[in-house]
């Protein structure tokens, strides 16, 4: 037997475990760029939101509406719990 057969084991064993690092390395890598990919799509959300909320359109009407709904409604509420438990 030579010194290259009894290598061969080592070497086979070598370019299984560099391939599962590889195949590992990979899969880290498009995890991350999922997370990334996400961030972009909440922050296109978030920008197109804020641009029509504040134009003349109906989505801008509705919005403004249930902001004023929201602000009577916490202005309200203190004045419904006072009634409904201290009196």
């Amino acid at each position: 037997m030579t010194h290259m057969e009894n290598l061969q084991p080592s070497l086979d064993e070598q370019a299984r475990q560099d391939a599962r690092y590889h195949a590992a390395m990979a899969s880290i890598n498009r995890a991350k760029m999922g997370r990334e990919r996400q961030g972009y799509v909440v922050m296109a959300a978030a920008m197109n939101y804020g641009e029509s909320a504040l134009g003349n359109g109906r989505f801008a009407k509705v919005s403004h509406a249930a902001k004023l709904f929201m602000i009577a409604f916490t202005c309200m509420l203190p004045v419904v719990f006072v009634w409904a438990y201290l009196l």
